[in-house]
């Protein structure tokens, strides 16, 4: 393994193992999960607690040792001070051995280990620093600010021995010598012993964490109990929940299997309506129109002059022929429109085309069409379906609104169908009730028409118009 696949690995091996602890975790129950959750969130809470609870103490306890650091050098070292002649503090062998009287003396860890002396302009005067040079630090300037500071030697201010760093010493910085007016000429630094000190410390974040555990350990008991309650009621839930869920599911498949079937119900009934239309039709054809043709035949023989017929007769014999040739072309009309031979192989595009033909032939007016299906959709019903819903759409639109433009638009998205028929002009106006209820029955008969294919029809009319629209599942129909 080159150097590049153990650096991957070793990146790999911290992500893995954090996956498979998160997979572990949420396998456990939620109480179990509650029970880690709420044990880090309440013992780091509570630790942070305690923790800031000692780092108070602890400020405490250093702000009264450095109260006693500082009388310290107020009774015992600010006596010593002598002045000379000229007004300068003396530091000679005298003075230098009642300090070093003082070394060592004080209760058991917290013995005065040394004590220096600064000006105000920084210079160490006692003991004298070999380099004479000033050294302010923030330590020293709040001191001769007129402030006690509390300090280790483990912090780098100045030059320690390395006795002093490694005792770990509490250092005090406080104003020994002030003039009349207030101004600190003097301000001393004495090293003391922390042992005290930090075994209070010690013992205040061990108590504070002994509270903060008896706290926390009876506080996640009862939150534990309450949520274990509550998890179980949520289990009985979920196992109730999956039992609704699979006769719901049941109950859909159920649903899905009889919607099926009463869809393949509606579509065979819009089959066998156009076939019934059809028949309907054929039946008119050999029935009704051949003997209204014969009867015809017979009235244009009988109106030809003859002897036997007065011109009376003649005229009224006219009459009749006119009427009987009017119904004749009517129910021919009607049989040509509910017999379709042609539309039983054709596509859905071709039955479109069919139907604005037939338009033309019956009104004389031309009709736009747009679009198409996309596809050589061959089903012989829906042909014979969307060919009677355009023309009469078609025919509705020359009725009532006979000046205006007709146009015919085919879609096909999403598995669906979508045929309007568009009049564009003037708003029809339907002149009497016979009109509005012929009208009402061909949107009835329309609606009824695409709907046994799935399908649903809108109207819209529009102040410069109308037009229709029929959608159809092409992907349901079989």
């Amino acid at each position: 393994m080159n150097t590049k696949s153990k650096k991957i690995a070793h990146e790999i091996a911290p992500l893995s193992l954090v996956q498979s602890a998160w997979t572990r975790l949420k396998s456990l129950s939620l109480s179990a999960q509650f029970l880690i959750a709420a044990s880090l969130i309440v013992f780091g809470l509570m630790t942070g607690v305690s923790l800031f609870v000692a780092a108070q103490v602890e400020k405490a306890a250093r702000n009264a040792a450095g109260s006693a650091g500082g009388v310290r050098l107020q009774t015992l070292v600010a006596p010593l001070l002598e002045r000379a002649e000229d007004g300068e503090f003396r530091f000679d062998e005298k003075f230098q051995a009642n300090v070093s009287s003082l070394i060592g003396t004080g209760p058991p860890g917290q013995r005065i280990i040394n004590i220096k002396i600064w000006s105000a302009d920084g210079r160490q005067v006692y003991p004298p620093d070999a380099s004479g040079e000033p050294l302010l630090f923030d330590e020293l300037e709040q001191a001769l600010a007129g402030r006690t500071i509390v300090s280790r030697t483990t912090v780098a201010k100045h030059a320690y021995t390395d006795e002093e760093e490694a005792q770990s010493l509490l250092e005090v910085y406080s104003p020994l010598v002030r003039s009349s007016e207030g101004v600190v000429l003097l301000a001393g630094e004495i090293y003391e012993e922390s042992e005290v000190l930090e075994r209070q410390i010690a013992e205040t974040r061990q108590t504070s964490m002994a509270g903060v555990f008896l706290l926390s350990v009876p506080m996640l008991s009862m939150l534990y109990l309450v949520v274990r309650r509550g998890a179980q009621l949520i289990e009985q839930q979920r196992r109730t929940l999956k039992e609704s869920l699979r006769n719901a599911i049941e109950l859909s498949v159920e649903n899905n299997q009889l919607r099926l079937l009463a869809d393949n119900a509606r579509t065979e009934a819009g089959k066998l309506n156009e076939r019934i239309l059809d028949q309907i039709g054929a039946d008119l054809h050999d029935g009704s129109v051949q003997l209204l043709t014969l009867l015809k035949l017979r009235l244009s023989d009988l109106v030809t002059p003859r002897p036997d017929v007065s011109p009376e007769m003649r005229d009224a014999l006219t009459k009749i022929l006119d009427l009987v040739g009017s119904v004749l072309d009517e129910v021919r009309n009607l049989s040509a429109g509910l017999v379709l031979p042609e539309l039983e192989h054709a596509t859905i595009d071709e039955a479109l085309q069919l139907a604005t033909k037939r338009y033309l032939e019956i009104t004389g007016r031309e009709t736009v069409l747009t679009g198409g299906a996309g596809t050589d959709l061959r089903i012989p019903d829906l042909s014979i379906c969307l060919y009677r819903f355009v023309l009469e759409g078609l025919m509705n639109s020359y009725r009532h609104a006979h000046g205006n433009s007709h146009m015919v638009r085919c879609s096909f998205k999403r598995g669906r169908l979508f045929v309007a028929v568009v009049d564009i002009g003037q708003r029809p106006v339907l002149s009497s009730k016979r009109e509005v209820q012929r009208a009402r029955l061909g949107k009835v008969s329309q609606k009824r028409r695409v709907r046994t294919f799935g399908g649903r029809v809108r109207y819209f009319p529009r102040r410069n118009g109308s037009f229709v629209v029929a959608s159809l599942p092409i992907g349901n129909v079989d």
